[in-house]
């Protein structure tokens, strides 16, 4: 039987990030770190992760987030205008993201991420 692969798409600098990181080391899971913001993800990446969270793009966007407030807030966009905001401004995507070969889920709080184990 193969393992699965996971991965954790991280931002050092978030508190839920971290908290994220440090309940998965927690749980001896073993998984991919992805610094998303310094390895930019590519759009078909993007799109991946909206099809297999099952969630509207627009669900992984941070809304308060200042670039999503000063460029998009009050535009009413499509689902691949939003995946190219998100791939524009990697910043303002949920994080962390756990991610497996078939699913992915918002890991706030941390615990969510066993949901796909």
């Amino acid at each position: 039987m193969k393992s699965e692969k996971y991965k954790l798409l991280h931002n050092p600098r978030c508190s839920k990030s971290r908290q994220g990181l440090e309940f998965l080391k927690s749980k001896n899971i073993n998984f991919e770190i992805v610094l998303y913001l310094k390895e930019k993800l590519e759009i078909h990446e993007i799109k991946n992760i909206v099809v297999k969270s099952e969630l509207n793009p627009i669900d992984l966007i941070r809304k308060h987030e200042g670039i999503w407030k000063e460029l998009y807030k009050d535009k009413t966009l499509t689902k691949d205008q939003i995946v190219q905001a998100i791939f524009d401004h990697p910043k303002i995507m949920q994080r962390p993201i756990f991610i497996s070969e078939t699913k992915a889920i918002i890991a706030i709080p941390a615990e969510e991420a066993l949901k796909i184990l």
